[in-house]
C-alpha cells in the first residue's frame, strides 16, 4: 500500500530531525542510557520468561543491546538477529556470539548463513529499532519497510527501544506501518493502551 506524498515528506523531515538528534548525543550519555534501557528491558516479565527474543545489533548511534544479547544467551534463551534477505525482507538467524558475526549490508553485522534459522512464529519478543516512537504505539523506522513486513509475520510482543528524546506522543504513519505494544527508554516503560 502506497503512502501519500505529504506523509512521505513528513516522515523524511522527522527522520532527518531525529537522526541528527541521536547522532549529536555524546557517546558517554548514549552508553549510560543504553545500560539503563537494557536493565528496563530485562525486567519486562515477557522478556524474563521468553524462550526466543529477536533484537538488533546496534549501529554506532543506536541503543546498544549487546549486553542484553549475552545475558539472554547465558540464561538459555535463543537470541535471533535479523539478516537482510531482499527488498523489505528479513530472515532471522540464531546469535551464536559476537565472534561469529559477519559483515552485512549498510554497515550491519549479522549471523552467518550457517547459523540456525529462527522462524518468525517462534519468537516471543521483538525489540524493534526506530528513529522515533509514539506513546500511541506508532513507530518511525528508517524507511525500508523491513520491520513492517517482519512484524506482520510474527505474533511476538513488539517493544520499541529508543532514547528518551525520541519518545513523543505520536509519529507520522501510513496504514501499512506496524505498531508497537510497548516502548522502553532509559527513563520509562510505556505500555500502549495503558499501564507502565
Amino acid at each position: 500500500m502506497e503512502e501519500t506524498e505529504s506523509v512521505s515528506a513528513e516522515k523524511a523531515a522527522w527522520r532527518a530531525r531525529f537522526r541528527a538528534r541521536r547522532e549529536a548525543m555524546p557517546e558517554k550519555a548514549r552508553a549510560a542510557a543504553s545500560r539503563r534501557i537494557v536493565e528496563r528491558v530485562r525486567s519486562l516479565p515477557e522478556v524474563e520468561t521468553a524462550e526466543t527474543v529477536h533484537l538488533f545489533w546496534p549501529l554506532p548511534s543506536e541503543v546498544d543491546l549487546r549486553p542484553l544479547a549475552e545475558a539472554l544467551r547465558r540464561r538459555g534463551a535463543v537470541v535471533a538477529l535479523p539478516v537482510v534477505a531482499g527488498e523489505r525482507a528479513l530472515v532471522h538467524r540464531r546469535y551464536l556470539g559476537e565472534g561469529a558475526l559477519v559483515p552485512g549490508r549498510w554497515g550491519l553485522v549479522e549471523p552467518p548463513p550457517t547459523a540456525p534459522p529462527v522462524a518468525p512464529g517462534e519468537i516471543d519478543v521483538v525489540l524493534v529499532p526506530a528513529l522515533a516512537v509514539g506513546r500511541d504505539g506508532s513507530r518511525l523506522g528508517y524507511g525500508g519497510g523491513f520491520y513492517d513486513t517482519f512484524l506482520d509475520e510474527t505474533p511476538a510482543l513488539r517493544v520499541g527501544v529508543v532514547f528518551g528524546d525520541a519518545l513523543v506522543d505520536a509519529v507520522p504513519t501510513a496504514a501499512h506501518d506496524a505498531r508497537l505494544d510497548a516502548v522502553v527508554t532509559e527513563a520509562e516503560t510505556v505500555r500502549v493502551g495503558g499501564g507502565n
